[in-house]
C-alpha cells in the first residue's frame, strides 16, 4: 500500500523532512497575537508615562497608534461593505448558525456599518484630543474610555440583539471571542 500523502496527512512520507520554514509559520500566529497582546497592555502605561517625560518627539509618536488602529478597525469593517462582498459580522454570524436567515443577514450588514462609524467616531475624538490642550482627557480616553467605549457597544448590541431574535440561540460573549479568535487564527495562516 502506498502512504497517504494528501492534505490531510498528518506527517511526511517516509524520507522526506520537514523544513523548519513549516515549523516558523506554524508558530507565527501565536507570536503575533503575543506581540499584540503585550503591546496592547503597555500601551495605556507608555500613555501616562511619557506625557510625563515632556519630550516632544515622544508625545508625537504616542498620538498615533489610537487613531491608525481605530482607522484600521473601520477600513476592515468598512471593506466588506463594497458591492459583492459580505458583511463582515454577517461572517461572524455564519460561524455561530451557519446560513442565516435574510432579516439576519441584513441585520448584521447594518451592524457592520455601526462598527465602522463607531470606529471613525472614537478616531476623530482621540485627533480632537490631541489637537486640544486637553492631554490628560485625551491619555484617560486612549488608555481607558476607548476600550471601555468598544466594550459597551459589544454589550449593548448583545442585549439588543436576544431582545430584537429572541428566539435565536446566542452563544455567550465570551464564547463570540473565542470564535472571534478561532477564525482570525485561521485567517492568520
Amino acid at each position: 500500500m502506498s502512504p497517504d500523502i494528501g492534505p490531510s496527512s498528518a506527517s511526511p512520507p517516509a524520507g522526506e523532512r520537514v523544513s523548519d520554514s513549516g515549523r516558523q509559520h506554524a508558530s507565527r500566529p501565536s507570536v503575533v497575537t503575543g506581540l499584540s497582546v503585550a503591546a496592547a497592555l503597555a500601551y495605556p502605561f507608555l500613555a501616562f508615562w511619557l506625557p510625563a517625560q515632556r519630550q516632544p518627539g515622544l508625545g508625537l509618536l504616542l498620538f498615533l497608534p489610537p487613531v491608525c488602529v481605530n482607522l484600521g478597525l473601520a477600513w476592515f469593517f468598512g471593506r466588506t461593505l463594497t458591492s459583492g462582498r459580505e458583511a463582515l459580522i454577517t461572517r461572524f454570524a455564519r460561524l455561530e448558525h451557519g446560513q442565516p436567515e435574510p432579516r439576519i443577514m441584513a441585520y448584521t450588514r447594518r451592524l457592520t456599518w455601526v462598527w465602522v462609524a463607531f470606529f471613525l467616531i472614537m478616531a476623530a475624538i482621540s485627533v480632537a484630543l490631541a489637537a486640544s490642550s486637553a492631554r490628560e482627557a485625551w491619555v484617560w480616553f486612549t488608555a481607558i474610555g476607548n476600550y471601555l467605549c468598544v466594550a459597551a457597544l459589544f454589550a449593548i448590541e448583545y442585549g439588543y440583539r436576544r431582545w430584537r431574535f429572541p428566539r435565536k440561540d446566542h452563544v455567550s460573549p465570551r464564547q463570540q471571542l473565542l470564535m472571534l479568535r478561532a477564525a482570525f487564527r485561521k485567517q492568520c495562516r
